[in-house]
């Protein structure tokens, strides 16, 4: 004679290896994701693409740092220059934000300047010797 307990006792046992088989899958996925996340991690490393293409990475910001400091220069210039030949007037004087941000701007070319060649250094040092 069957009990009403048994059809219940096979949908448990169906709903806890449906849950085992979840939980295997999930793992799965977060291995994977793990694995490409270092993979992008490593693939996109500016350091490896500085190391890989150091010419490259120099010329780029050496060229970078130029049409940055042209723009943010310029804009100093002319309204230095507006100075001289005609009254002062609100459009014309830097505001404190506009100087400030030129500032760091700068600051911020120079830096990485000096970091892309001191990657370019130390790549040159362990080619040479």
């Amino acid at each position: 004679m069957t009990t009403t307990n048994e059809p219940l006792v096979g949908i448990q046992a169906r709903i806890e290896e449906l849950q085992n088989t979840i939980s295997e899958k999930e793992e799965q996925i977060k291995t994977r994701a793990r694995k490409m996340k270092d993979e992008l991690k490593e693939e996109i490393s500016p350091i490896k693409f500085i190391t890989q293409h150091p010419f490259e990475a120099v010329g780029t910001t050496f060229l970078a740092g130029l049409l940055l400091t042209k723009a943010l220069s310029g804009h100093r210039r002319s309204s230095v220059k507006g100075e001289d030949s005609l009254p002062a007037s609100p459009q014309l004087i830097p505001t404190q934000s506009k100087t400030a941000l030129s500032t760091i701007g700068l600051e911020v070319l120079r830096s990485v300047k000096d970091l892309g060649f001191t990657y370019l250094q130390r790549y040159l040092d362990k080619k040479i010797t």
